[in-house]
């Protein structure tokens, strides 16, 4: 009698350890867990209230150029570009490996922040990177990496992105400046777009991004 209780206790104290471990593991992963869940859904993630969302075209590409020449020129103090215009110059100004990766391109805006969705082959990351998803995923998948922008040199308008997404996954902060250097072969986990050396300031809101002339 006492060793059937006994054993009884044993059996209760171990599911409740392994509650307590499953609890603990799906908190500490609660966001991988949750991209996960919305992979299988396939929940979109949508943009907020406070964005502007833009895509690429030729037109806008001219008129962001245009404006890029204006500052330099006549010596204007600043322009504003349109999300569509800011996704053109993106879009035309990616590194090789990340142009070639990415197709259905397109950038929101929100304060201080530029996010880029697309759609990605995820061969440019490799599957050392990509570990156990790179098995669970389709050739190519949505895309969505986002951070803030701005000025390292004349000429170099630096975007770091401390939010990467593949679906629904969103990758740890740690792993994301490797990701970047398979899309850019950096090694500093930064996208460079060249802007003209006469912008010195970037600001990036949600109605448009806007380039200062630089003082001499």
């Amino acid at each position: 009698m006492k060793e059937g209780c006994f054993k009884n206790l044993l059996a209760t104290v171990g599911c409740l350890t392994m509650l307590v471990a499953i609890t603990g593991g799906g908190w500490v992963f609660r966001d991988q867990l949750l991209g996960a869940y919305r992979s299988v859904i396939g929940a979109e993630p949508r943009a907020a209230a406070d964005s502007t969302v833009g895509a690429p075209s030729a037109r806008a590409l001219r008129s962001a150029e245009a404006k890029e020449a204006s500052l330099g020129a006549r010596g204007t103090g600043y322009v504003r570009l349109s999300a569509d215009e800011m996704a053109s110059l993106i879009d035309a100004r990616l590194a090789p490996p990340a142009r070639a990766a990415v197709d259905s391109l397109r950038v929101v805006l929100t304060e201080g922040r530029i996010a880029l969705e697309a759609r990605v082959k995820l061969a440019v990351f490799g599957k050392d990177l990509l570990g156990p998803l790179s098995g669970l995923l389709d050739a190519s998948e949505r895309l969505r990496m986002a951070g803030g922008a701005q000025m390292r040199e004349p000429g170099q308008l630096a975007w770091r992105c401390d939010e990467f997404i593949i679906v629904s996954f969103p990758f740890p902060p740690s792993v994301i400046p490797a990701l970047v250097n398979r899309m850019t072969g950096r090694d500093d986990g930064v996208f460079i777009i060249s802007v003209p050396r006469a912008v010195g300031e970037v600001r990036v809101r949600a109605d448009g991004v806007t380039l200062y002339r630089r003082v001499e």
